[in-house]
């Protein structure tokens, strides 16, 4: 996995790379806006999704390409808040079989894990892809154009 705070010995060519991937991650994301789609309100996750951009969007510049995601991921969290708190009124055993909602919440929480990894939110994730593109020169790397040049 690719640091991008990282302790110990970093080259300079390391430094500058990942300068300029934060510079380009930061970048992305500063104009980006954010909305909710009729599901979102629908699920009554509006307020979840507006607590999601607030929270995330202060350490992970996601891009409006994310947005379907994060409502996704929105109403995936409230659904599975509602099942837990139901689960926490009703019990783990409902007339003595297995409370159906443990499976739902089961399937909440997997597809909240998936969203979660798919929308990259740590920077590091997104920073392996971003420094990917950069040896791959798939994007320009003018910071290693003048170390080469």
């Amino acid at each position: 996995m690719i640091k991008i705070e990282q302790d110990g010995h970093v080259t300079k060519k390391e430094k500058m790379d990942k300068q300029q991937l934060k510079n380009m991650l930061d970048e992305r994301a500063e104009n980006t806006k954010f909305g909710t789609i009729p599901a979102t309100e629908k699920a009554g996750a509006t307020e979840m999704f507006w607590l999601l951009v607030d929270v995330i969007t202060v350490d992970t510049p996601l891009e409006f390409s994310d947005n379907f995601q994060l409502n996704l991921l929105a109403i995936n969290l409230q659904r599975f808040s509602a099942i837990e708190q139901q689960l926490s009124e009703e019990g783990f055993v409902v007339d003595g079989k297995k409370n159906p909602l443990i499976t739902a919440s089961g399937m909440y929480f997997t597809n909240v894990e998936r969203l979660f990894r798919d929308l990259g939110i740590t920077r590091n994730e997104r920073a392996k892809l971003l420094l990917n593109q950069i040896k791959e020169q798939s994007i320009a790397d003018p910071v290693g154009d003048l170390i080469e040049g």
